[in-house]
């Protein structure tokens, strides 16, 4: 299985990329990545979200590198599916 972080991650958990995305496919990206945590994790807590995305204890090495892998997974959602869906006012 091909796993989006393949070639962006070294066997030590150091993440790299070259990539480049814009500033509105980043934060839709950011809204894939934690509708897709919340989905695995079922927590909303926002503690959880954020020690598991942060560098520790080496930089450029997440403490959860699920983390790394929801996020590339998230920028491929943004560029085959584009926004996601648009929330409905009731």
């Amino acid at each position: 299985m091909k796993l989006a972080s393949d070639g962006k991650i070294n066997a030590d958990g150091i993440i790299s990329s070259s990539e480049m995305i814009t500033e509105k496919e980043g934060y839709e990206a950011m809204l894939y990545m934690l509708q897709a945590f919340l989905e695995a994790t079922e927590s909303n807590d926002l503690t959880d979200i954020l020690s598991g995305g942060e560098y520790w204890p080496i930089p450029n090495r997440p403490a959860d590198s699920a983390f790394w892998e929801y996020w590339l997974e998230a920028i491929e959602k943004v560029k085959k599916e584009g926004h996601p869906p648009l929330k409905e006012m009731r």
